[in-house]
């Protein structure tokens, strides 16, 4: 049986609406990862850029398949001064979270582009946090903007689907 490193990658824009840096690559307003101590580049990923510096956290609630119940993400990050800021604006923000979980062959010393592989990708917004001394969690519900709804204002059926002929 062979072992396998588990890596999350985090990213976090401001503002949804400048989530692509003009070339058709995500640019966060901020990005980590939790698993190495030096900056690291998603390299198997041809849609994100910049580098990935180390943040202590913890990430629960991704699916197994894009087919798989919808939960809110639960996030747990160090409580730093930079994240307390963060999520403070956060509350009254259009914000985007992105949750990259990857493993890889056990030991590298850095990202493996070689045998990593993407197991789980999740997209929301922080709807809600709480704060202590030590940590803040962040939970995150599926990107689906309250502000500028993005949902059907009723249930689509198979009866409204197609094409009709009016006389």
């Amino acid at each position: 049986m062979a072992n396998y490193d588990i890596l999350c990658f985090l990213e976090y824009f401001a503002d949804r609406s400048n989530v692509l840096d003009g070339s058709n690559k995500r640019a966060p307003t901020y990005q980590w990862q939790n698993f190495y101590q030096e900056g690291q580049t998603l390299s198997v990923d041809t849609d994100a850029t910049g580098t990935y510096y180390y943040l202590a956290f913890d990430v629960e609630g991704f699916g197994s398949n894009d087919a798989a119940d919808i939960n809110d993400l639960s996030v747990t990050l160090a409580a730093t001064a930079e994240i307390v800021d963060i999520t403070d604006t956060a509350m009254g923000a259009d914000n985007l979270v992105i949750a990259s979980l990857y493993v890889q062959n056990v030991g590298s010393e850095t990202f493996d582009s070689g045998s990593a592989q993407l197991i789980s990708r999740y997209t929301g917004s922080i709807i809600g946090a709480s704060v202590s001394d030590e940590v803040i969690g962040w939970t995150v519900n599926p990107a689906i903007n309250k502000i500028k709804a993005q949902v059907p204002t009723r249930v689509v059926a198979t009866d409204l689907i197609g094409r009709f002929d009016v006389p």
